[in-house]
């Protein structure tokens, strides 16, 4: 393998994704920041470069959300790597009440799952020629307050309470895509695990003042969630590791929920999701 690495990471702008590229940038990778908002993707280069002076960065603008922009942000990631050895699915949203991108897609749903299962499966060539590489997908302990129906995949009957439901059954989705993923790619040398960075302060969701104020102290920094991220993706004792879940630095399959272990459940969302992206993965 050469020493020459590079690796994606979704929602680098700030917060967790911003902390996961400037510990790659520090390992020596090549980082492409894949954010929405150019500004702040611009931004947080500055913020890398001062204080990783040697990183190598570049910017692909895409919103995950919107299928268009993920299919032309893969292709220019494509065109402009030689090889992938990572790539970090991190970015996320949280939204209390539903809402439909102009492709009339669920924004929830778009941009936590089916941007990045896109994503991913678009990248999945570049992957697979740069073999042994990693893919992390940012899940969440969250995923518990989700129960996923597949007959109401965009979120038609409400986000519940806060969004916290809604919510938690995209995380569910993340780790179930992470679950499928694993078994599709069994023996490519590309792996996937899903990791929960913990309770972060980011700017992910808007919660209410009060409980902000209470459990801030309580919180890990985003430098401090991106933690396990970057194991996952780095860790060489981790080679081969693959469809397990992680959180606080360690294996963690036994914390996840009934439907997160459910094999059948990932194969028929894998097949909604093929449907609702309109991707022929492989």
């Amino acid at each position: 393998m050469s020493d020459f690495r590079t690796a994606v990471v979704t929602g680098a702008s700030g917060g967790i994704g911003l902390e996961t590229a400037r510990a790659l940038a520090g390992r020596g990778y090549h980082v492409v920041l894949l954010c929405r908002n150019p500004q702040k993707a611009d931004a947080a280069r500055v913020e890398i470069e001062s204080t990783v002076p040697e990183a190598a960065l570049d910017i692909v603008l895409a919103d995950l959300s919107r299928m268009d922009q993920v299919r032309t942000a893969a292709a220019e990631v494509d065109q402009r790597l030689e090889r992938l050895d990572v790539l970090v699915n991190n970015a996320g949203v949280m939204a209390r009440h539903r809402e439909s991108t102009p492709e009339g897609l669920d924004l929830a749903l778009a941009t936590n799952h089916l941007g990045p299962f896109l994503l991913t499966n678009e990248l999945l060539p570049l992957l697979r020629e740069s073999a042994p590489s990693r893919i992390v997908n940012v899940a969440s302990e969250a995923h518990k307050f989700g129960k996923l129906r597949l007959d109401d995949l965009q979120a038609t009957r409400g986000y519940g309470p806060l969004g916290m439901r809604r919510y938690g059954e995209t995380k569910l989705m993340n780790i179930l895509f992470t679950r499928e993923l694993a078994r599709r790619l069994e023996g490519t040398g590309v792996t996937v695990n899903a990791v929960h960075p913990g309770a972060v302060t980011t700017n992910l969701g808007a919660p209410p003042r009060v409980f902000t104020a209470l459990s801030a102290r309580y919180m890990r920094t985003p430098a401090q969630g991106a933690f396990t991220s970057v194991m996952v993706a780095t860790d060489p004792s981790l080679e081969g590791v693959t469809g397990a879940y992680f959180m606080n630095g360690k294996q963690a399959d036994e914390k996840l929920s009934r439907q997160a272990r459910d094999d059948e459940l990932a194969s028929a969302l894998w097949k909604q999701s093929e449907e609702l992206t309109g991707c022929r993965s492989t």
